[in-house]
């Protein structure tokens, strides 16, 4: 294969071989529709602390991934310094540490005081019995 010189650039000293936009193997790629392989559903609760973006997933027939299939992603707003996204963000899906904290297990609640303050604390207690009333926990 040859190259022209006209089919070439340099870039700080390198040399890269151009490429026509109109025939890029990426504008002959054709998709027919796509459908959404994972159903999910959810509940956000926030105050001016902490948010917690609660998820459980379904399986390609609707029913629940797995039993106790609950994430809550955690965002610490306080941490936020205002020059991007940098809130302190963590997953928490185990769901019998939840349930530790509903049930006042001490291990539990050390475990979540690492991560919040009373008032974070006492949001987070709120989101997990609210989540237990809407069954998403037993």
């Amino acid at each position: 294969m040859t190259i022209n010189m006209e089919d070439r650039i340099q870039i700080n000293g390198a040399w890269y071989i151009k490429e026509d936009v109109a025939t890029s193997k990426f504008e002959k790629v054709t998709i027919s529709q796509l459908e959404p392989g994972i159903k999910y559903d959810g509940f956000v609760f926030e105050s001016d602390l902490y948010a917690f973006d609660c998820t459980r997933i379904y399986d390609e027939d609707g029913n629940l991934y797995k039993d106790d299939n609950v994430c809550i992603k955690f965002t610490d707003k306080s941490k936020y310094s205002g020059l991007g996204n940098n809130e302190i963000e963590e997953q928490w899906d185990n769901v019998n540490w939840m349930r530790g904290i509903i049930e006042n297990e001490v291990e539990a609640i050390e475990e979540a005081m690492q991560s919040l303050c009373s008032q974070g604390f006492a949001e987070l207690k709120e989101v997990l019995t609210t989540l237990r009333a809407a069954a998403w926990i037993n």
